[in-house]
């Protein structure tokens, strides 16, 4: 009884194993689909600020909205009716479509506090002159269309201050208006801009906001039916990019499983070993699920996705098991003599997946940890639990002998391995296509007509390019509000020129506190200020007492607290500050968004002459590339540290350095002719190309271990040889199909690998070993 419970204990072992590890899949693994979870944390100030914009900043947080198709008072009363719904909801920091919406504890705290904050007040702001020159100025108001706004405001500011305040912050050059609210040149399109509080890679809870303003747009009372919604932004794109990726990968994955089942049973003629093919991958996939989710507490759904794909490797290990199954031997007999082997494939493998744990990219870590554990679970299932399952009576059918004359004719040829490397290496010297990938944007799966629609809509509307950043750093906030008001002459200057078409700096909103206090010093006492109010009255048709709340309010600067961020918190403009001025550990920095940039080289050379202290132009999109790029090279420098080692234990492994040479030449040359084919096709290789080239590596290894097998002959040799046909196939079927994807990333990556399985079959049978010794 025990010696039967011996036998079947791995598979009772493995099914407690699956199950505790689909339970802690089903109930304790959290799957993120936010895009920023990915990002790294940057090693420098600038990549820091950079990662925390693309996470939370407000460049990303803003949506872009058009209404179309109908006559402009049409679009315009529409326009109104659809921003009113908008704020009702709850889920905008802002809605803006031109006019003036000021949420009431806003308009409170900047009407208390409009002498700190108004650029206006100096010495001579309630001087006789000052004063006349303002109550006529609230004559000619009450003349205008806009009379009943300004009428309640003019017994406490008869200067105009609050309202020269909202002027200043919207007086930058914007959107032309038609009865009030945005619209485009032609009037075809009224325009719109939100600012969503969810940060724009967080691709569900922007799935639902842009699902929300679908369908308040649709209840919007007396819209035409003619009327069509426009949208675009960076949250838009994070939706759209995961839809694509989602449908993309799903009727991928459903071609290619169905193709490899096909193809398996086309092979080996059995249900039952198709079936068992599964167990390993399986297995590898819930193991690398619950390792990521334990280490890093959560598992991307791109990681999810992408390591799936890279366990397809897997796949070879119940092939190789399957493909050597014959009448005088068990399976379990079969594994022990093809273990040693298919052993050192799966360490050398593990070797090289293991570089992506140190490339310091969250996303490549979670990848490496997914890969690196699948592989290991697969191959111990493979060993210990699959041969248990093959029914005993199994007889697998015939192998074909001629593959292994074919292998022979074909091993005459190997001098077109090293050859094929040494043309692609010249090929890639030589041709006019980068060999890496510099610019991230080109691998966006977002189509033509959406970027299109973005850049128009930011044209009209002057919305600030994601890209385009003014940054200031000081040690202190008030440091970078004094720094940001020396350097708003600048702004202004490069606004007058031509070079940007606006910006927006939190030292327009909240002046620094010396400055405010500069101002209450610049305000008289109240007996002065009602003398001269008296004498600049005269001849003016205003009520006598009138101007009351004006003397007490200009009284109650003159010792009101001066405001900091903090005053506005709970307010809309409290979350307009809290995105422009960040702090970060040990400094402040204010973010300034530009809109309009004409010259982006010129823009910098011109911040850089300013010399202004902690002043800097950043391009997000450079820099960006610039923090991929250095990734990218820490990655391939630990990638070349992992080949070395995958060098020294094959030495290790299979007890030669002669052998060295027909193992290592085809992966090596394939991974070149692979690169250069992509760079001859206009592919230039990016990080998901690294990844996959070490897909390629494990492949590689994987097969010319087993061409070199030195218990290879015969019958034995032909079982080997199929299984690496069929091994071979299946792999080029799955990265086939993903090779027909529409998006950059999958396109990519189905490329490579495939084109890297077919190179390395080809390779590994030109190089491999001639048989030993005669069947027996």
């Amino acid at each position: 009884m025990i010696r039967r419970f011996g036998a079947i204990a791995p598979i009772v072992l493995w099914v407690a194993a699956m199950a505790c590890g689909l339970w802690l899949v089903t109930a304790r693994v959290s799957v993120h689909s936010e895009l920023a979870d990915l990002l790294p944390e940057g090693t420098t100030a600038t990549q820091r600020l950079l990662l925390t914009q693309v996470r939370t900043g407000i460049a990303g947080r803003i949506l872009l909205l058009a209404i179309e198709g109908g006559e402009p008072d049409a679009l315009a009363q529409a326009s109104r009716e659809f921003v009113q719904r908008l704020r009702a909801t709850g889920q905008f920091d802002v809605v803006g479509n031109g006019e003036q919406a000021l949420a009431k504890p806003d308009k409170e705290l900047l009407f208390r506090s409009r002498y700190l904050l108004s650029r206006r007040v100096g010495l001579d702001a309630f001087s006789v002159d000052a004063l006349r020159h303002g109550l006529e100025q609230r004559l000619d108001d009450l003349r205008s269309p806009l009379a009943s706004l300004i009428k309640e405001t003019i017994p406490g500011d008869p200067t105009g201050e609050f309202l020269g305040i909202l002027t200043g912050w919207s007086g930058q050059e914007g959107p032309e208006k038609y009865r009030g609210v945005w619209m485009s040149g032609d009037h075809a399109r009224a325009l719109l801009v939100v600012e969503t509080r969810a940060a724009g890679f967080d691709a569900d809870a922007q799935a639902a906001i842009q699902q929300e303003i679908r369908t308040t747009f649709e209840t919007v009372p007396g819209r035409p039916a003619s009327l069509r919604l426009l949208m675009s932004g960076p949250g838009v794109f994070a939706v759209e990019t995961k839809r694509r990726i989602e449908a993309e990968v799903w009727w991928l994955s459903t071609a290619a499983s169905t193709l490899v089942l096909l193809f398996l049973f086309a092979s080996y003629r059995s249900v039952t070993l198709v079936l068992l093919s599964l167990i390993p991958l399986s297995t590898g996939i819930v193991a690398g699920i619950v390792a990521v989710d334990g280490w890093f507490g959560f598992i991307h759904g791109i990681t999810l996705g992408f390591g799936i794909t890279l366990l397809g490797i897997v796949d070879d290990y119940p092939i190789h098991l399957f493909s050597h199954l014959h009448a005088r031997g068990s399976a379990p007999a079969v594994m022990r003599a093809i273990w040693p082997t298919m052993r050192l494939g799966v360490l050398t493998t593990v070797i090289g997946f293991s570089s992506l744990l140190l490339a310091g990219f969250p996303a490549l870590a979670q990848l490496g940890l997914f890969a690196v554990t699948g592989l290991i679970a697969a191959a111990l299932t493979t060993h210990w639990v699959l041969p248990l399952c093959v029914p005993a009576a199994f007889t697998p059918q015939a192998v074909p002998r001629g593959i292994v004359p074919a292998l022979a004719q074909l091993a005459k040829a190997r001098w077109l391995v090293p050859a094929a490397a040494i043309l692609a290496t010249f090929a890639l010297l030589w041709s006019d296509t980068p060999l890496w990938q510099t610019d991230l944007a080109s691998l966006s799966p977002v189509p033509e007509d959406g970027k299109r629609l973005d850049q128009q809509l930011r044209q009209e509307l002057g919305a600030p390019d994601v890209r385009d950043l003014l940054v200031i750093e000081g040690p202190t906030a008030e440091d970078v509000l004094q720094r940001g008001e020396a350097v708003m002459a600048q702004l202004e200057q490069l606004r007058a020129d031509g070079m940007v078409a606006g910006y927006d700096l939190v030292s327009t909103y909240l002046p620094s506190r010396r400055s405010q206090q500069a101002r209450q010093q610049a305000l008289p006492e109240r007996s002065v200020v009602a003398a001269n109010l008296q004498a600049a009255l005269v001849g003016l048709p205003f009520a006598p007492g009138l101007f009351a709340p004006f003397l007490d309010a200009v009284e109650a600067a003159r010792t009101q607290p001066v405001l900091e961020r903090d005053a506005f918190q709970g307010t809309a403009l409290g979350m307009k500050l809290a995105a422009l001025l960040v702090e970060q550990p040990g400094r402040w920095t204010a973010v300034v968004p530009l809109r309009g940039v004409a010259d982006r080289s010129r823009l910098g050379e011109a911040v850089a002459g300013w010399q202004a202290p902690g002043a800097a132009y950043v391009d997000l999109k450079e820099e960006s590339n610039r923090l991929m790029t250095a990734y990218r090279d820490r990655t391939v420098a630990v990638a070349a540290w992992g080949l070395l080692a995958i060098a020294v234990v094959l030495v290790v492994g299979l007890r030669s350095i002669a052998v060295l040479w027909p193992v290592l030449m085809p992966m090596m040359s394939a991974l070149i002719v692979v690169a250069a084919l992509l760079n001859v096709a206009g592919e230039s290789l990016s990080l998901f190309h690294i990844a996959t080239f070490l897909l390629v590596v494990g492949l590689g290894l994987d097969y010319a271990l087993f061409f070199n097998r030195p218990e290879g002959a015969g019958d034995e040799r032909a079982r080997t040889l199929y299984g690496l046909l069929v091994c071979s196939m299946t792999t080029i079927l799955v990265f086939g199909v993903l090779a027909c994807s529409t998006i950059p990333v999958l396109h990519a990556i189905g490329m490579t690998a495939a084109a890297g399985s077919f190179c390395c079959l080809l390779f590994g049978g030109m190089m491999a070993e001639k048989e030993t010794s005669p069947d027996v």
